[in-house]
C-alpha cells in the first residue's frame, strides 16, 4: 500500500485536475482532490422565492470539511453495503478510489442502444437508488453521470453536497428522484421515447414512496403558469439549457396528470 500511497501523492502534486486518474499495478485508480462546496447564487436566490425541492441549496463548506464529509459518506454506505467505490487511500488534501467504471449516462446515451438494454440500466440505478433511500439516506446529487457500471454491477459517486439539518429525509430523498428525472432530458440522441412514468412507477415499486408520485404531478400544476410564460418565444430563447430541461418535465408530468384525471 505504500507504493501506492507514494504514487497518489505524485499523482496530487503533479496534476492541475481536480479528479485525475492513474494506473498502478494494472489497475485503474481516481483521485479526487479537496475542494469547497457552496450554493448557486441564483439557486439560492429563487429558492427563497420558490421554495420547492430541486432548488435547495447545499451548505458552504470549505474544502478540508467536504472533504470530510465525503469520506465518511462513502466509508458510511460502504458499511451498509451500497454499491460504491472503495478508497484506498485518504489524507487531508485528497482520496483514492477504486475504478467503478463507465458512468450510465455515457451508457443510456449511445445513440445505438436497444430500448431493452437502456431499461436494465435504468432498472439498476432505480435499484442502487432505491438502497440508498430505503437505508434512510439520500445521495444529494443524484444524476445518471453520478452513477457508474462495472461487472454486473452499479456504483453511486460524488457524495459532496450536504443540507441544513432541519430538512427531513423525505424532502431530500424526493429531491434526489426530481435530479434523477431530469438528467433524463439531455439524451436527445435516443431512437425511442422515454417512458417517464415507467421509471416513476418503478421507483415507487422498489421503495413504496407513494407519495412521490402525486407529489410530481400536483409540483408540475402548480407550475402552469410559469410553463405557459417559458414557451413564449421571446422568452424560451433566453433561457439556458439547465431551465429548458427543467420545463420539458415539467410538461412531461403535466401531461402523465391529466391522463391520470
Amino acid at each position: 500500500m505504500s507504493s501506492l500511497e507514494n504514487i497518489s501523492k505524485k499523482e496530487f502534486l503533479n496534476s492541475k485536475k481536480e479528479i485525475s486518474s492513474f494506473i498502478f499495478e494494472d489497475k485503474q485508480y481516481w483521485l479526487k482532490k479537496a475542494r469547497a462546496t457552496k450554493p448557486d447564487k441564483l439557486q439560492d436566490f429563487f429558492y427563497k422565492i420558490l421554495p420547492f425541492e430541486l432548488l435547495i441549496p447545499p451548505i458552504k463548506k470549505d474544502k478540508k470539511v467536504a472533504l470530510e464529509f465525503e469520506i465518511s459518506k462513502l466509508e458510511e454506505f460502504f458499511k451498509f453495503g451500497i454499491n460504491v467505490p472503495k478508497i484506498v487511500y485518504k489524507n487531508e488534501e485528497f482520496f483514492v478510489l477504486e475504478d467503478s467504471g463507465k458512468t450510465i449516462y455515457s451508457i443510456l446515451r449511445d445513440e445505438n442502444i436497444k430500448e431493452e438494454s437502456f431499461y436494465f440500466y435504468v432498472d439498476l440505478v432505480l435499484d442502487e437508488l432505491a438502497k440508498i433511500h430505503n437505508l434512510g439516506f439520500f445521495h444529494g446529487g443524484s444524476q445518471l453521470r453520478n452513477f457508474t457500471y462495472k461487472e454486473e454491477k452499479v456504483f453511486a459517486i460524488d457524495f459532496e453536497e450536504s443540507f441544513l439539518k432541519n430538512i427531513d429525509i423525505k424532502t431530500l430523498q424526493y429531491r434526489d428522484f426530481l435530479l434523477f428525472l431530469l438528467s433524463f432530458l439531455k439524451m436527445k440522441e435516443l431512437k425511442f421515447k422515454i417512458d417517464y412514468e415507467r421509471i416513476i412507477d418503478k421507483y415507487i415499486k422498489f421503495t413504496n414512496n407513494v407519495e412521490f408520485k402525486k407529489k410530481l404531478i400536483n409540483f408540475s400544476k402548480k407550475l402552469r403558469f410559469f410553463l405557459w410564460l417559458y414557451k413564449k418565444e421571446f422568452i424560451k430563447k433566453r433561457v439556458g439549457s439547465d431551465v429548458r430541461y427543467f420545463f420539458e418535465l415539467i410538461e412531461i408530468l403535466n401531461k402523465m396528470g391529466k391522463n391520470a384525471e
